[in-house]
Formats: structure tokens, C-alpha cells, sequence
């Protein structure tokens, strides 16, 4: 530090530096967080899939209507949490009235029918671990969408970084456990999550900058995400002659008290998960938190062998996919930021062109 620096300016920067280690140690507990409430959604659905109808539109309907519940009862949850923080309900209406709040609902029919129902799915299918070393490249997806699209350069740094995670998807792939028996169709559908979830990063930048996120994220990303997957999961029986699937699941999910109880679970860890992961933003900008926010592919294994040990699902991970998801994490980081600067002052707009 410069000793000549005036004293003001010493306490400002201090005052800084403490907001974004802040803001990085909540992005290391949503990215926690949202490994823990997919395994409480797959832990739920996992006991009433074999009481529901087969194939890959029955998986879909299932997995967007259970989420829609969650993510509507984690907004609720979250509202309520911010009344005993003083925050009141006609926060909610101002925050609605801001018309450029409204892209993150547009991020969210990206996000919750798409990029995380194929989460679930993928997950369900092959494995937290595995599924989440495919999600976890959506940096790598914005990137390239900004190389292709808007022509933005990239140097020697991101590029390494795209190399290496995708090597550490591809690797992990390779270790898949023996129990895991729909490998192509679980990577097929973990390959749709990083593009959704791209597209939401890429709406929902300038919504978040003018509102405050734990208002704007349980109603719009949360609330309003809610509405629409149930709403579409409806439409699609509709439009499939399967309209019976939406009774059925009700039954089924009121019948079964686990059920209950996990999606519970999951829809409070994806309060935790979502809010903290919108607020990290604010505390140390999104460069920084997005090179914390997607370390999930890390994060899996503790949390799978936690939450396996506890007989909450059933976690299985070879030693090929752990190193997969190590160099996947490694990869990332070098996409979203520099190291050396991801601990710093600087904000990731003033790193240095490509």
C-alpha cells in the first residue's frame, strides 16, 4: 500500500476490500448451495419416478413441475425472510414497476424451464459430479458467444481456460461409475444447461444492476420462474393428450411425506443458493463472483459425499471424474478472471484486452 496514500482513501479501499471478500466467501456458499439443492431435488423425484409414467417427456413434465414448486415456495421464503430484515411488501411492487428489473424474468424462462429442469435431469441421470462438469462450462459458452456474436476478443489466458475445462469435462466423462447407464442422454442433457445459462447471464447483467437483488431474484428469477415451469408443464400435457400426468404427480407428491420433506429442503437451499449468488454481485462484481459461482463441479464431491453418507441420495464418483472436475473449476477461473486479480481492487471491466 502507498504510504503516501491520504488516510480517507486507505479506509475507503479497506472498506472495499472487506465487500468483496464478503462477497466471495457467499459466492463460495451459493455455489455450495446449488449442488445441495440438486441433490435434494433428484432425492425427491427419485421417489415417486417409479410410480410416474416412463420416457424423456415424463422425466421433463416431472422435473419442471417439481422445480416450479420449489423455486415458488424458495421466493415465498425469501419475501417472508425479508419482512423480519424490515424490507416490506411494497418493495415488491416498486421492484416490479422497474421495467428493466423485468429482463431478469426474461433470463428466467432461460434459466429455470431450461438450464436448470436439464440440470436436474442430467443429474438424475448421470450424477451430480458428472452432469455438473458439463453445466459448470457456461462461462466457457459466454465467451464463445461473445467471440462469435458481438466479436469481442479473447487472449491467450481465456483460451487455455476454455481448453482445459473442456478436457476436464471430457476426462470426467471417461470415469463415469459402473451404475451410470445412460451416459450419451445424461450428457446430451447437461449440454443444454450451459447455453441457458448463459443466455440468463448475459439478460439479467443490467437487472440486477438497478435492483436489489434479494427483492428482484425471489420474484422475478424465483417466483415468477415458478409460475412459468408449472405453467408449461401443464401445457405440454395439454398439447400431449397427457393432461392426467399433472393430478397424478400432485397425488403422488402430497402421498409421499419424504417427498415433501426434500423438496422442502430444496426449495430452501435454492433461497440460500439464488440470493446469495445474485448478492455476490453487488459485494465484489461479476467477474469475481462468477469465477466463485461456478465452481460447483468441486463442490459436488464434498457435498455428494455428505449428503450420500447421510443416505440423502446415492453418490458414486472415480477418482477420474474427481480430476475431471478439479480441472474443469481450473479452467473456468482462467475464462472469468485472472487469478492475480480475483483477490484485488480491480474490477474485472479494467483487466486487461484481450
Amino acid at each position: 500500500m502507498d504510504n503516501n496514500m491520504p488516510r480517507y482513501k486507505v479506509l475507503y479501499e479497506a472498506k472495499q476490500m472487506k465487500a468483496i471478500r464478503f462477497g466471495l466467501v457467499i459466492a463460495f456458499m451459493s455455489a455450495m448451495f446449488n449442488c445441495v439443492f440438486q441433490n435434494f431435488n433428484v432425492a425427491a423425484t427419485s421417489l415417486i419416478e417409479g410410480d410416474f409414467a416412463t420416457g424423456l417427456l415424463a422425466a421433463y413434465v416431472m422435473s419442471v413441475f417439481t422445480l416450479g414448486i420449489c423455486e415458488f415456495g424458495g421466493g415465498i421464503i425469501t419475501f417472508i425472510y425479508n419482512l423480519f430484515r424490515g424490507i416490506p411488501l411494497a418493495e415488491i411492487r416498486r421492484t416490479w414497476s422497474v421495467n428493466s428489473g423485468k429482463t431478469i424474468m426474461l433470463s428466467a424462462l432461460c434459466a429455470g424451464p431450461v438450464g436448470t429442469a436439464a440440470s436436474v435431469m442430467s443429474i438424475a441421470l448421470i450424477g451430480s459430479t458428472y452432469a455438473n462438469c458439463i453445466i459448470g462450462l457456461a462461462p466457457v459458452v459466454t465467451a464463445l458467444l461473445g467471440k462469435i456474436i458481438l466479436k469481442e476478443k479473447m487472449n491467450g489466458r481465456v483460451w487455455a481456460g476454455i481448453v482445459i475445462s473442456v478436457a476436464g469435462a471430457i476426462v470426467a466423462t471417461m470415469g463415469v461409475p459402473d451404475n451410470v447407464t445412460n451416459l450419451v442422454l445424461g450428457v446430451i442433457i447437461a449440454a443444454i444447461a450451459p447455453v441457458a445459462f448463459a443466455l440468463e447471464g448475459i439478460i439479467s447483467t443490467h437487472g440486477v444492476d438497478v435492483t436489489d437483488p434479494m427483492v428482484a431474484c425471489p420474484l422475478f428469477r424465483m417466483v415468477m420462474s415458478g409460475i412459468f415451469e408449472v405453467a408449461i408443464a401443464i401445457i405440454l400435457c395439454l398439447i400431449t393428450g397427457h393432461i392426467g400426468w399433472i393430478g397424478m404427480l400432485c397425488g403422488l407428491i402430497t402421498s409421499t411425506p419424504m417427498c415433501m420433506v426434500w423438496m422442502l429442503c430444496t426449495m430452501i437451499a435454492m433461497s440460500i443458493q439464488y440470493n446469495m449468488g445474485y448478492t455476490s454481485f453487488n459485494y465484489c462484481g461479476a467477474v469475481k463472483s462468477e469465477a466463485i459461482l461456478w465452481t460447483g463441479a468441486f463442490w459436488t464431491i464434498p457435498v455428494g459425499f455428505i449428503m450420500g453418507g447421510l443416505g440423502i441420495i446415492d453418490y458414486r464418483v472415480t477418482g477420474i471424474g474427481m480430476l475431471g472436475a478439479v480441472l474443469v473449476v481450473i479452467g473456468i477461473m482462467l475464462v472469468v478472471a485472472k487469478p492475480s486479480e480475483l483477490f484485488s481492487l480491480r474490477d474485472g471491466e479494467e483487466q486487461e484486452a484481450a
